[in-house]
């Protein structure tokens, strides 16, 4: 339907493809994002930028700066704690993104005691990413968002146990409640909505998302009261 409306107004319709990005750098420029589905992103960014070269001009050399420094956080964002625990932070917030993260996590971080942390907004269909993301951890605690949209942690929990009855689930009051049980272990994966991962990034003492309006807008519950 793009294509033939494009076709209809007689405007220019560019299909970006994954192999573009590698067409258009053959030296060993890269993606500073992890994931494979970055690299689509950045494909379109970089067809985007070619679009506008009459407008805008973007040398060749910033393009490559900007793909290689480029900061996306709650992204696959991942934090190595004192302790040597490493925290996966991932919105995930939706279908497409529990499959992108599920992907993600096969192909970089295969490791099978993998402890998930999960809080989803209700108006999301947080059944199918239950059903995506819990046969990908060994342990999954679930967690309300701070918010009044939030999905209740106890039917997250039993639609976890369901995807994946071998796991270790419980429903935790609070992310800090979850953190402080998820302490010793090895690899957690905090995911469902980049306000939950707001509000982890505060948890964990890692700097302001500068730039990001969803994790800047996750307000603690002092600030509510205000």
């Amino acid at each position: 339907m793009i294509e033939r409306t494009a076709r209809d107004r007689n405007a220019p319709f560019i299909r970006v493809t994954p192999d573009k990005f590698a067409a258009h750098f053959r030296d060993g420029a890269t993606v500073r994002l992890p994931g494979e589905h970055q690299k689509i992103n950045a494909a379109l960014a970089l067809a985007t930028v070619d679009a506008l070269q009459n407008q805008i001009r973007v040398s060749p050399e910033a393009m490559r700066s900007g793909l290689a420094t480029v900061n996306w956080p709650g992204r696959l964002q991942l934090i190595q704690r004192p302790s040597g625990q490493q925290i996966l932070l991932d919105g995930a917030h939706n279908v497409a993104g529990a499959r992108v993260l599920g992907a993600a996590l096969a192909k970089n971080f295969p490791a099978p005691d993998k402890t998930l942390i999960l809080g989803v907004f209700q108006d999301k269909d947080w059944r199918t990413m239950c059903k995506l993301l819990a046969p990908l951890a060994a342990r999954i605690l679930t967690v309300p968002i701070s918010s009044e949209r939030t999905a209740n942690a106890g039917e997250l929990a039993a639609a976890c146990r369901v995807a994946n009855p071998a796991a270790e689930v419980a429903a935790c009051e609070s992310l800090g409640t979850a953190l402080e049980q998820a302490a010793g272990d090895p690899f957690v994966v905090i995911a469902g909505s980049l306000y939950l991962v707001g509000e982890a990034l505060e948890w964990l003492g890692q700097p302001p998302a500068a730039g990001e309006r969803e994790l800047n807008e996750w307000r603690t519950p002092i600030d509510e009261l205000c």
